[in-house]
């Protein structure tokens, strides 16, 4: 019996990070032991390459302004663990986290579950009779992720791109196929831009599953997208609706993409329970919650922002948005990446468009270190080893003509996050 929250947490850690298998055998006996708390209550689920948090987010922000008790499930987390299991945003308790998994322990201790199983295992169970609705976003993939146990009421993937290649990959078709995999019989989807490449890939899994499908740019879309003192607005339009000048805090265009997918699922789960979508709802509470470390603003005057993007597509959007709005301003980065990211193509992407890049390590094994890298070919990115130190020099020299970027890992956005509290 575990005694106390951290106890309960160090157990968590302490499970293996992954299986020599990648079916779903082990996670569905776990469940069916505990009578499959996941069938209880209606779900969404929502993978993506990029994009998945955010939106998962916007779309229980709508739910939970329809009076609808809603679970989240998400991941990183940023500042705590609690944040991975919430219920109208707030996080589950220490105590509720303890009691829950010395159940689990006693009930299914003897399956051998990864910890990724293991969380989302508690976060099914947890929510059986506290929601209406969960909105789970996928870890990686779809098709052999681990939340893919649920018959949702509507799927969605987000975006296709480049990541995770050696588990999911490694080609892009490959990372398409594992998405496709969140696609249930009869049930509709939802997705964001895909490419000419891959866009057959999701069409067929779809026709296959007798699912309903919408595309963005097809089906629905925005238009009259502005941003302005990091607050966006843009119009949302499918085939039965036009909301305008809906608003929400950021200054990405791929931010408004993500809050039409969000809005579509919306729309969608109201045509299945056949009832009315507010405008005035939508418009006002879209943006009503916000995630940590998703283009985030820590200090203003010098602008400083900490993003959790940490593949090339993200990177890509976000310094292509960046460039955009503070056209003026020289961009510095504070950025570390992990071993198995393409974070050669990361750094040839950001150094000819800013001030600096002070490349950094993080305290953990997958973090890629100096000898990871080779900089020979740039004056302007150094690597620096203890980046809380130099992250105190560059606040004291930073002016208003700059604009201070942490990026790259949520791991070192987690561990800033205090530092800026």
């Amino acid at each position: 019996m575990l005694k106390n929250y951290e106890e309960a947490i160090n157990y968590i850690h302490s499970l293996p990070k992954f299986h020599r298998t990648n079916n779903l055998d082990n996670i569905k006996e776990a469940l069916k032991i505990l009578d499959n708390p996941q069938n209880d209550y209606e779900t969404i689920h929502v993978t993506g390459t990029n994009g998945k948090g955010t939106t998962s987010n916007f779309l229980a922000n709508l739910l939970e302004a329809d009076n609808k008790k809603v679970g989240l499930f998400i991941s990183p987390y940023v500042k705590v663990f609690n944040e991975r299991i919430q219920i109208n945003h707030q996080y589950i308790s220490n105590q509720d986290l303890l009691d829950n998994v010395n159940y689990l322990i006693e009930k299914i201790g003897s399956i051998p579950l990864a910890e990724f199983e293991f969380v989302t295992v508690l976060g099914y169970f947890y929510f059986r009779g506290r929601v209406d609705v969960a909105v789970i976003e996928a870890g990686i993939g779809a098709r052999h992720d681990k939340t893919n146990v649920i018959t949702p009421v509507v799927s969605v993937i987000t975006s296709v791109d480049l990541d995770h290649e050696k588990l999911i990959g490694p080609t892009l078709q490959d990372i398409a196929f594992e998405k496709a995999g969140i696609i249930k019989k009869n049930r509709p989807i939802v997705t964001g831009f895909l490419q000419d490449s891959i866009k057959e890939i999701v069409e067929d899994a779809a026709e296959e599953m007798s699912s309903p499908l919408y595309k963005f740019n097809r089906d629905f879309g925005i238009d009259d997208f502005k941003t302005k003192n990091f607050k966006l607005s843009f119009t949302y339009y499918d085939d039965k609706v036009t909301i305008r000048e809906i608003s929400c805090d950021g200054f990405e265009k791929t931010t408004a993409m993500n809050a039409a997918i969000a809005i579509r699922a919306y729309v969608q789960y109201h045509r299945k329970h056949q009832t009315e979508v507010s405008e005035k709802l939508i418009k006002g509470n879209l943006d009503s919650h916000h995630l940590l470390g998703r283009a985030q603003i820590v200090q203003n005057n010098p602008l400083v922002l900490m993003d959790g993007a940490h593949n090339i597509s993200a990177i890509y959007n976000l310094i292509n948005s960046l460039t955009t709005n503070y056209e003026n301003k020289d961009i510095i980065v504070l950025y570390a990446g992990m071993k198995d990211k393409d974070r050669s193509e990361i750094i040839q992407e950001l150094a000819p468009r800013v001030k600096h890049i002070y490349i950094t390590t993080l305290d953990m094994q997958r973090s890629a270190v100096a000898g990871d890298y080779n900089l020979s070919n740039y004056d302007n990115v150094s690597f620096i080893e203890n980046y809380r130190t130099e992250l105190q020099k560059i606040m004291k020299q930073l002016n208003n003509q700059q604009v201070l970027l942490i990026t790259g890992s949520f791991y070192l956005i987690s561990d800033l996050e205090n530092y800026f509290a």
